[in-house]
């Protein structure tokens, strides 16, 4: 039995220019929306990831796809702002466009969300623990921010494979600037901007 072709797209480094910039607004909900939105839960559980920003597969508009295994099916969010915080907790954080990079980083614990679904109707909902750090995790990616802006200063490490450890990780400390570098050079290496 074969199965349907997946649209999966490819994800950009940290590197390339469009992640640091703002997002434009959504105005209307159409197919190519749509398709975008199916293209990047596809590529977010291809990588595997918990959320992909529109910025991260090559288009500046403000909407993303958050998907927690406790949290069901893939949540499409097209003009998303957090409207309520409560608590901080700081917790590992990744990204798909910064891969094998992780940083400890502090956000809300919980927040109340304002978004539009994929056919421009109003969604309000709210969400905690590893889904809001999902949520707004993507949501700096619409402003053009990445986590290694937020990661405490010190906690930024590679998850280098090692059998010895008990998890099969170890961690590698690296600053922000050495990080960059490699980014900019497997950039390079891709024929991708940077």
């Amino acid at each position: 039995m074969e199965t349907e072709p997946r649209n999966v797209r490819r994800i950009l480094l940290c590197t390339n220019p469009i992640l640091r910039k703002k997002a434009q607004t959504v105005q209307r909900a159409d197919k190519a929306l749509r398709r975008l939105l199916d293209e990047m839960v596809e590529t977010m559980e291809a990588a595997p990831g918990l959320g992909l920003a529109a910025p991260q597969v090559g288009e500046s508009l403000r909407c993303c796809v958050v998907a927690t295994p406790e949290d069901g099916p893939a949540r499409k969010l097209v003009n998303p702002r957090i409207v309520a915080r409560q608590g901080r907790v700081t917790d590992p954080e990744g990204c798909l466009s910064l891969p094998t990079l992780q940083g400890l980083v502090q956000r809300s614990r919980k927040i109340t969300v304002k978004a539009l679904d994929e056919r421009m109707r109003p969604d309000t909902f709210e969400a905690e623990g590893v889904f809001a750090r999902a949520i707004q995790h993507e949501l700096d990616h619409l402003d053009g921010v990445l986590f290694i802006d937020r990661a405490i200063d010190g906690e930024l490490a590679w998850q280098v494979p090692d059998e010895t450890e008990e998890d099969g990780i170890r961690l590698e400390p690296v600053t922000v600037e050495e990080a960059l570098e490699v980014f900019a050079r497997l950039a390079n290496e891709r024929g991708e901007e940077g």
